[in-house]
């Protein structure tokens, strides 16, 4: 497994340290021999056991990869956050954390009390106006009927003023006889004109007051859907931020919840290293949840917008690799990998010194030696200068 390689910032240069046997020498130099002879044993049999050979190893020459430094947290594929978006009391959860849930799967149902007596009004007020409209409506039967009646009664008169037309221009009725037949007539056809308006008037008033009572059954139920939080998509329900029983507000998160696709790294790198990370580069994830454990992803987003409290760029990175378990929210590092160099002389990174100096063994003293590092991962750096394969490090 590659080490993930941890971004640090080297301080400055420290002189070589004294040998540490110096002050002792150096003290019985001046000293007069006849006078501390027993003492001189004393410090020679310290001298000679602080002069055993340490404990030493070698650096190692092999693969390193030179990556990007990012740092991040792991979510869903499509991961939202389910906020309300009316005021009311929550009083139903329908789902558990890591349930697995459906599009349209009702989730939380929040109180609404007064539009529920303004749903139930609408309900009722379309019932009527639907009743009104179809072919059955007593409104709408009356009218037939009364044209019905209009109809007949106009056919009547209109026969009776045709005989008495042709019988007054025979002169064998009076004036008066056929006046009084002909305003019948015109008086029964201006009545079945008007129960025709009438009628067709009501039906196209009835059809209205169903359009409306629609609409308006329509636009309750679209705001009861505030209070109904459903999900939109298949995925797994993470988090539950409210407790039932509590009061939430338009724009507070409910819970949340991501596809069922997979995961991502929601990482951050620095501005710095903007022009090295392009798509499609791999990128190895850890993360203390899984010690031990590496997972293989593949640089899928890089934003456009650098942070500008932290000048941070995010970047996605799709976890190509299963997680052990599907949690979202965990800690991971990574690297964006750049490129590879083989044959690197390679040491721990816990045996490099503040100012890029090594411990080693070398003729017979403990000596601190300046070297230049190259890439850096979390437990290994690469020495460019200072070392050979051969040289005996001491580990601080």
């Amino acid at each position: 497994m590659i080490s993930i390689i941890k971004k640090r910032h080297t301080t400055g240069g420290l002189l070589p340290e004294r040998d540490s046997m110096w002050p002792l020498i150096s003290s019985y130099k001046h000293s007069k021999m006849n006078n501390y002879t027993p003492y001189l044993f004393l410090a020679l049999i310290v001298s000679f056991s602080a002069c055993s050979e340490p404990e030493t190893s070698n650096p190692e020459i092999k693969l390193v990869q030179e990556a990007v430094y990012a740092s991040g947290f792991v979510e869903a594929k499509k991961q939202v956050e389910l906020r309300a978006q009316a005021d009311g009391i929550l009083i139903r959860q329908e789902v558990q954390e890591g349930e697995l849930v459906q599009a349209g799967q009702l989730l939380f149902l929040i109180s609404g009390k007064a539009l529920d007596s303004r749903l139930t009004a609408a309900q009722t007020a379309f019932s009527i106006a639907q009743k009104n409209a179809s072919d059955q409506s007593p409104v709408i039967q009356e009218l037939e009927s009364a044209l019905e009646i209009s109809k007949t009664q106009y056919q009547n008169d209109s026969l009776r003023y045709q005989r008495f037309s042709r019988l007054f221009e025979q002169r064998a009725t009076s004036q008066a006889q056929y006046e009084s037949v002909k305003t019948a007539y015109e008086s029964s056809r201006l009545a079945w004109k008007l129960s025709q308006y009438q009628l067709a008037s009501k039906q196209d008033q009835v059809k209205k007051e169903l359009q409306a009572a629609r609409r308006d059954l329509l636009s309750l139920s679209d705001e009861l859907d505030f209070y109904e939080v459903k999900s939109d998509r298949e995925g797994i329900f993470f988090q539950s931020e409210k407790e039932v029983g509590e009061l939430v507000r338009p724009g507070e998160i409910l819970g949340t919840m991501g596809s069922m696709e997979g995961f991502i790294g929601n990482l951050k790198i620095d501005e710095q290293d903007i022009g090295r990370i392009k798509l499609g580069q791999k990128v190895l994830f850890e993360m203390d949840a899984f010690p031990k454990q590496q997972f293989k992803g593949e640089l899928i987003k890089i934003y456009a917008k650098v942070d500008p409290t932290d000048q941070m760029l995010r970047v996605d990175a799709a976890l190509l690799d299963e997680l052990p378990a599907p949690f979202t929210g965990l800690a991971l590092e990574a690297n964006i990998l750049i490129r590879e160099k083989e044959d690197a002389l390679i040491i721990p990174s816990n045996y490099l010194l503040p100012g890029d100096s090594v411990q080693v063994y070398q003729s017979g003293e403990i000596k601190k030696i300046r070297v230049r590092p190259g890439i850096r991962t979390l437990s290994e750096v690469e020495i460019l200068e200072g070392l050979t394969s051969k040289s005996q490090l001491i580990k601080p």
